[in-house]
């Protein structure tokens, strides 16, 4: 009995600890993801704050998520243009062969067969060319850019008006000014990169709105300094239009240029909406998670978090008219011909559910 009687104590005992190690073991689960999830939600303001991100210095060739800076565009930036790898400088062509052996991957598709698109916003940074192209989203698994940088006549990159779900900000935009110049990067995609590169821009050919329509402009300037000047490209334009900040649109702080409208942060332009913006109401999700945040921060937070406030919010910038919408003046000379996309402005279709305001059904 007396036996029975210990084993019975040490199986509770054991019992005990087990349940209290298992309970301890959740906990400290709960607590990591918890950790996680903060995290992940500062990078994201940070990110917001960021915008449009940190950009190379000059040309360089995309290369499986890796930037190679050109050293000489060539005739064929593809093929007799040279670029730096490890120190060392050599011709394009000569690396892409050398890859394509020791990685058996296709040969990529010359310029001549790709497209040309003005990057003004986040899509001339490597960083963002890597989220694109090297993630389970693009199932080719590789992915080979020229990207040049040049100098766009009467054009600026301005301030869009709507917040974006991917890091709560305002995204950027492309306005006609006449006489203003500003820094824009060309990516040449072949057809699968444009795809990607649609369906990542919310171009959805079922879909009665997005946030961009895509085209083509024809009679612009676009010099890329050691290689030519292009008179033609395609671009996504922004539907919700320009940001007004004092009645003016805005130029991004951080995009060089001579431009002829103000050039305004990130943390400016947010600011300026401030006393619009704090208006509306946010969730109770939205006021937990964001409350040890601050200023603009703390907004960003709020919009990654909250769709409908984030909506809502996209919706006081129109209602009280601080936006100007898209448009070519009658004497510019330029034309713009839509090719994709909707001209409304809103989410795709394809915009993910999870994402989108549940109570307005957007």
């Amino acid at each position: 009995m007396k036996i029975n009687h210990l084993c019975f104590s040490l199986a509770l005992t054991f019992f005990s600890l087990s349940a209290c190690q298992l309970i301890s073991g959740k906990s400290q689960l709960r607590s990591d993801s918890s950790e996680q999830e903060e995290k992940a939600l500062a990078d994201t303001i940070a990110l917001g704050l960021s915008y449009p991100y940190e950009r190379e210095s000059g040309s360089y060739l995309f290369v499986n998520g890796t930037p190679y800076p050109y050293e000489f565009l060539g005739k064929d930036p593809l093929t007799d243009g040279t670029i730096r790898v490890a120190g060392k400088v050599i011709q394009v062509d000569r690396f892409l062969a050398d890859l394509e052996r020791s990685k058996k991957q296709s040969k990529p598709e010359p310029m001549s067969k790709r497209t040309p698109i003005i990057a003004y916003g986040s899509n001339a940074a490597v960083s963002a060319l890597k989220r694109k192209f090297m993630s389970e989203k693009f199932a080719r698994g590789w992915a080979i850019i020229p990207v040049l940088k040049g100098a766009m006549k009467n054009f600026e990159v301005v301030h869009a008006a709507h917040f974006v779900p991917v890091n709560g900000s305002f995204p950027a935009g492309i306005a006609y000014n006449s006489g203003a110049e500003s820094e824009v990067w060309m990516t040449f995609l072949d057809a699968t990169e444009m795809e990607r590169m649609h369906t990542s821009e919310g171009i959805d050919a079922d879909s009665p709105e997005s946030w961009y329509s895509y085209g083509r402009l024809d009679n612009v300037t676009i010099q890329i300094p050691g290689w030519r000047e292009l008179n033609s490209a395609f671009v996504y334009i922004d539907n919700y239009g320009a940001l007004k900040v004092q009645g003016k649109i805005a130029a991004l702080a951080k995009v060089p240029g001579a431009t002829r409208s103000p050039k305004v942060s990130m943390e400016a332009a947010l600011n300026s909406v401030e006393e619009l913006i704090q208006k509306i109401p946010v969730s109770n999700d939205a006021t937990s998670k964001c409350s040890k945040w601050k200023a603009v921060e703390k907004r960003l937070c709020e919009n990654i978090v909250d769709p409908c406030a984030r909506d809502d919010r996209t919706l006081a910038l129109l209602k009280d008219k601080r936006v100007e919408f898209w448009s070519l003046p009658e004497g510019s000379g330029v034309k713009y011909t839509r090719l994709a996309g909707s001209d409304k402005a809103g989410h795709p279709k394809a915009f993910p559910e999870s994402m989108r305001c549940l109570r307005s059904g957007n």
